[in-house]
This record gives structure tokens, sequence and C-alpha cells, in this order.
């Protein structure tokens, strides 16, 4: 960007003033605060104003300076959005606690006990410069290649100051994390903290005032991945002519110089951690007991997981032996002639002919597609547990606000995903049990001539045959590979109905507990109403644009379905709250039956489509007959696992609870839309970005305190938290 010869003198003379003044570092706190405002003209020369047009070029001047003149002042944080690119800026008291800039514009400060302002991005350059370098087993890495790795990676962390004057008196410190499931074999360079807890292993190093800081780490690696760096520069107590003076072997020389950096990384971190707390409702005492009462419903859905997976693996497991002796017993009954090495086809067509009818080999299929359907339908808890516990978690970090509207987005992209998953499942495991079918059919008929069998005499020896059988598994290539592909797929529908489970638990959430989440948050009404100026609430006011549920008919029409829909579900979660209440026992989030399509279950047994026509086609459809069973599909177009409220069902295929199909209803998708063509949330404006960017800095904050607590131990040092007389820094830094 170019400047202008004036601005460019202007900054040039600045310059020369502020070098005078910091040279000049004998003299009191009054004199540096009276250079604040020269810095900050200093800190705008490295800010682009050209892009705002020439006309604006003396007003963007004008407001950089006073960006520029606030960050002087107070101690700064930003999440970075790459490990070279800042992020928006927040300011906090603490630098100088007399000097409070009037930095407001559109980026307003909130009024909260710990007061903060926020500098837009790219306005204000810092006096850091932050790199990563990775290596793998030697050779230098991207980092998008380290990404996920396997195998000894190296870490080096550096951090420069590009600002030597502004950062003489201050010590750097920098921390991250390693998950354990990544590797627990860290090391690192002389004088760096490496210390494993029970989920991650911390390393963090503490340089010297005024010095670069370099890290070098290491770990063997499972699919690498760290945490962002947390970095920060604090003030001690001495200046950097008395630390001159001191001893310069080691930062513990001075025990006053210790307590100092402690006490000012303490309350540094202290306020990064209550920033959220202007933006949400992060720490009411309303969360609390929310966050009980989700805590206690997370408990639930585990023990649900437990005791529904082991059971209904027990219950699959006898389904689907007994469709294998319904289907080989059948199988032998049509034995003709000489038994070779492999499956008759003659007798495999009588198999299919009985699966038109109400025979064993008919109702072990429905059996088998009930087991498979149930122990699928388990894992919703599962899937229910993960989610409560992230709704947790996100309360934890960011309160109840605006939550409501992530949590009915969320509920319906997990609905989605495992619908579709589902449906692949369903396809996958069709296909995995045609070979695996065949397969066993052609080792039962090889281990019946081993036997000595002839047609008239297999049926004496089926049972052995089929338990030898079943015991060689693992010494038969062919079939121990056509099992595998049956776990795959079973496993491929038990994650599919994860996703289900966290969407209905999401949902119920939302519905179960409407009046604790919408509580103080002004971003949706829970009746899913707008402000009656026709613009929609946000978390923080009014946004100055005309809502289209106000101003167009089909938002209005939306509008009252979606009032309307609440109201009934509303009425549900109502109920089940009574019944919690009453009864003492806890209602579950999930409805765990489920019923899938007949169509595909039918190739259960043994690849009759694929494999011998259209005759044992048509044979194989007939059984979708048998017991009731409706062959359809679910109105999805893939699979009637569904996530729902609770309800009763019979256990029977084919029976699915009725509001089933309306939670598939309700759950919306990320856009808008009108009733009939697909359901759709409104698109309301939020901050969800302020927060997300406080909950960032946040984490860092609370890396920084775990380091604090190992470097330092209560016990070893006493907090000294000092008035400081420049800014401070608190940077959450991604690396990958």
């Amino acid at each position: 960007m170019h400047r202008s010869v004036a601005f460019r003198a202007s900054c040039a003379h600045h310059t020369g003033k502020v070098r005078d003044g910091r040279d000049m570092r004998g003299a009191n706190v009054h004199l540096r605060r009276m250079l604040a405002a020269a810095i900050a003209v200093t800190l705008v020369t490295a800010v682009p104003v050209c892009a705002v047009g020439v006309s604006n070029v003396v007003d963007a001047v004008r407001r950089n300076g006073e960006y520029a003149s606030a960050v002087v002042s107070h101690d700064v944080m930003s999440a970075y959005e790459a490990v070279d690119e800042p992020g928006r800026l927040y300011l906090t008291s603490g630098a100088s606690s007399d000097a409070d800039a009037d930095t407001n514009e559109d980026e307003s400060s909130d009024d909260n006990a710990a007061s903060s302002q926020r500098i837009p991005q790219e306005r204000v350059k810092l006096p850091w410069n932050i790199t990563a370098t990775f290596t793998l087993n030697g050779p230098t890495v991207s980092a998008s290649e380290i990404a996920g790795a396997s195998g000894v990676v190296g870490i080096r962390v550096d951090l420069k100051s590009e600002q030597p004057k502004r950062t003489a008196d201050l010590t750097p410190i920098v921390a991250f994390t390693i998950p354990n499931r990544v590797g627990n074999d860290v090391t690192s360079d002389e004088g760096v903290l490496v210390s494993a807890g029970n989920s991650s292993t911390l390393v963090a190093m503490v340089g010297k005032p005024g010095e670069d800081l370099t890290v070098h780490t290491y770990v063997t690696a499972k699919n690498f991945t760290m945490s962002s760096l947390s970095v920060a520069a604090v003030e001690s107590t001495q200046s950097s002519d008395t630390a001159q003076e001191s001893s310069q072997d080691s930062i513990q020389d001075s025990s006053v110089q210790i307590a100092g950096i402690a006490g000012n990384l303490t309350s540094l971190t202290d306020r990064a951690s209550n920033l959220v707390d202007g933006l949400t409702n992060v720490g009411s005492q309303r969360n609390y007991e929310l966050i009980a009462q989700l805590e206690q419903l997370r408990d639930h859905e585990k023990e649900l997981a437990e005791t529904t997976i082991a059971q209904r693996e027990q219950e699959h497991q006898k389904a689907f032996d007994g469709y294998i002796d319904a289907y080989v017993g059948s199988y032998t009954t049509h034995l003709s002639g000489s038994i070779g090495t492999s499956t008759q086809l003659t007798a495999i067509l009588g198999t299919a002919a009985e699966l038109n009818g109400d025979t064993p080999v008919a109702q072990s299929v429905v059996d088998l597609a009930n087991a498979v359907n149930d122990v699928s339908a388990a894992y919703r808890h599962t899937g229910a547990a993960d989610a409560v516990n992230e709704v947790i978690r996100t309360i934890e970090q960011r309160g109840t606000s605006g939550l409501v509207a992530e949590l009915s987005k969320r509920a319906g992209e997990e609905q989605q995903h495992g619908a579709k998953d589902y449906s692949a499942g369903q396809s996958q495991l069709s296909s995995a049990m045609i070979p695996y079918s065949m397969d066993f059919t052609d080792a039962y008929t090889a281990r019946l001539k081993e036997l000595g069998a002839s047609a008239g005499s297999a049926q004496s020896l089926e049972s052995q045959a089929i338990a030898d059988v079943r015991n060689n598994i693992d010494g038969n290539e062919k079939l121990k590979t056509a099992s595998d592909k049956v776990d795959d797929a079973m496993r491929a529908l038990a994650d599919a109905s994860e996703h289900t489970g966290q969407a209905s638990a999401l949902h119920q959430i939302v519905l179960r507990f409407a009046d604790q989440l919408n509580a103080g948050d002004d971003s949706t009404a829970s009746d899913g109403s707008y402000a009656s100026d026709g613009s929609e609430v946000t978390l923080r006011g009014s946004v100055g644009l005309a809502s289209a549920a106000e101003t167009s008919l089909a938002g209005r029409a939306e509008q009252t379905r979606i009032k309307a829909q609440r109201k009934a579900e509303r009425a549900q979660a109502d109920a089940a709250n009574q019944q919690n209440a009453s009864d003492g026992a806890m209602v579950s989030l999930v409805d765990d039956k489920n019923a899938i399509s007949m169509d595909d279950v039918m190739s259960y047994a043994g690849g009759l489509r694929s494999s011998f026509g259209a005759a044992a086609d048509a044979t194989s459809k007939n059984v979708a007959k048998v017991g009731g069973v409706d062959s359809k599909k679910s109105s999805d177009g893939g699979s009637a696992d569904s996530a729902s409220g609770n309800t009763e069902n019979t256990g029977k295929a084919g029976d699915s609870a009725s509001s089933e199909t309306s939670l598939t209803d309700a759950l919306p998708i990320a856009a808008y839309g009108i009733a009939g063509s697909g359901n759709r949330t409104l698109i309301v404006p939020d901050n969800s970005d302020l927060i997300d960017e406080t909950v960032k800095i946040a984490t860092a904050a609370e890396i920084l305190q775990q380091a604090l607590q190992k470097l330092y131990p209560d016990d070893s040092v006493q907090l000294q938290s000092s008035a400081t007389t420049q800014s401070q820094y608190l940077l959450a830094v991604p690396v990958l």
C-alpha cells in the first residue's frame, strides 16, 4: 500500500520521538504514559489506509490512531485465524488502569466486570512474529502434511519480537498440549516443562524478559494433532534495566520476579476467561442447575447404551445363528445326488422357494431383520450421551446465548447424516450378506463331503458340519473376508444410529429445556417470534434489517407453521418432564426401536437376486409379507432409522412410532424456505463469531493457567499482581 509523502514524514517524525522516549527507560511511569500517543502513531504506519479511498484517508488515519492508542494502554488478547494472521483484538483494563480510550464505533464495548473493547482485524500490528514448523521422521513438512500423520514428529515454535523496544520488559510464555491418544512419549528442550496428564501432555516454556523464545518438542505420534499455541507476554516486577544488573542464569534466580510474572499472568488469564461472560450468560445460577440436569440425562443415556447394546448384541448373534441354521437346514433338505465341494444350484433354488410362505427360513430372515434393527438402534443412546456431553461443554464455555438456534440446526444436520448413512449401511449389509451366505454354504457343502455324507445322510450330519464351519471361520480365508464385511456393515449401521441419536437428543433438549435455554437469550423467542418493529432480535439488541418473517407472505406462513409445530412438540416434552417428576424414572432422549426396509433385508437369504435371476428375486420379495412386514422404504427415501421422542414399540419389524415422522418433519436444515418446500430455519443474525473467538481465548488462558500451576505451584511462590506500565498479551494461535 502507498502512503502520502506527508504521511510518511509525519510517521518518521513521530517514530523518532518514540525512540528518544523509549531510550529514557529510567523515567517515571507518568512519562511513559505521555509517550503512549506517540507510540500509537508509530503503530499506525504499519496499517494500510488507501483501501478506504483517498477521501477517507484522513478519517482512517485518525481512527487507526485511536485504535493504536488504545492498544498501548490496555492488555491485548486475540484469537488468531492462522499462525500468521491475528484476528480481532480484545482490549482489557490492566495495562494502565487510568487510561481508558473510547474506541466504540460499531465495535462497542460490553458492560461487565472486566470491561473490554474490540478492535477490528488488521487495524493495529502486533509486535510478535509467531511461527511453527514441523518435521516428520526427519524432513521438514508443511502443517497440512503433519496433520493426521504418524511417525516421529518434531515441533519447533518460534516467538520473535518485531518491536524490541515495546517488548523489552515483557516475559514470553508459550504453552500447548498434545493428546495422549496421539502419543505420550513427549520430549522437549532443557528447561521446558513437559507434564503428562490424564488426557494430554502439557508443554510449556517461560523465556527471559525482552528475549525471543524457541521451543523444540518431539513425539512419536499416531494421527498427529495438537492444540493451538497459547502465547502470553507479561511484565514482571523488575524493569529490564534492573534485570540486567541481577543474575542472568535463569528466571528462577529472582523470587520477586517470579512472583510478579505469576501474579500478572494469573490476572491476565482470569480476564481472558471472563471475556466470554460479557457476551453470554455463562456464569448464571440457572446454567448450573441446567448443567446438573443434563449431566443426569447424559449418565442415564450412558447406562442405557451399555446395558441395551450388550443385551441386543446377544440377541442379534442368536438371530444371526438362527438364520444360518434355518438357511443351511433348508438347503440341506434340497440336496440331491452326490455332494461336491461347493453349493448345489438346485438345492439353493429350493431354499429360495421356501422364502415364499410361513416357513422357518422366512421367519428367520424376519427375526434377523428385527435383531439388526434393534442392535443398531441401541447405539442411539451412545449418540445421545455424546450430544448431551457436548451441550454441557458448550454451556460451560459460552452459556446458553444463541444455543437454541445452534442446537436446532445441528439436530437437522445430524438427522440427515444419520438417515443417509443408515441407508448406505443397509445396502452395505445386504451386499455383505450375499457372499457370506454363499461362502458359508460352500464351506458347509465341502465339510459334508469330508464327513462322507450323501444326500440321504446329510441331515444327520447337519449340526456337526454347521458347528465345524462356524468354528473354522478364521481358518477359511474366503469366509473370514465375507464375515469381516458383515461386521463392517454392522458398524456402519451403528455409527449412523449414533448420528440419529445425537439428532434426537439435541431436538429433545431444545424442547424439554426451552425455558432454561431461552432465559436471558434475546436471539429468538420460545415461540419463534420477532421484534415488534420487524427487525430480528439478536443477542445484543435489534439489527436494522427487516426480517423476511415480517415482510413476506411466505415468511409469515412459515412462522405460523413453526409456531404451531413447536407448540405441539413442547406439549410432548412437558409430558415427558412431568413423567420424570412424578415417577422418578428418567425418560430417554431417544426411541431405540425402528424398522428398516425388508427389500434390503431379503437379500440376506443368500444373494438370490443377483445370483439366480428374476425367479429367485420374486420369491425373495414375497417374504416381505411374512409376519406383516411392510416392504416399503421410509418416506425419506432411505432408512426408517429415525430419532424421536419416547413411544411404545412392539418390537416387530415394521412397527415405528408415529412421532418419528413428526420429528423428521420438524428438524430443520441450514437455510430458509416455506412449508412444503423442505423444512428450513429462519436465518437470524447473531454474535457467534465473537463468542467463538472469546471461547478460543478462554481455552488458551486455561492452558496457560495449567502451565502456571505446574511451573509455579501455589505453595512455592507468593503471587504478586502489580500495576503494569505497558501492554501485556494473550494470544490463541492455531498451527494446524
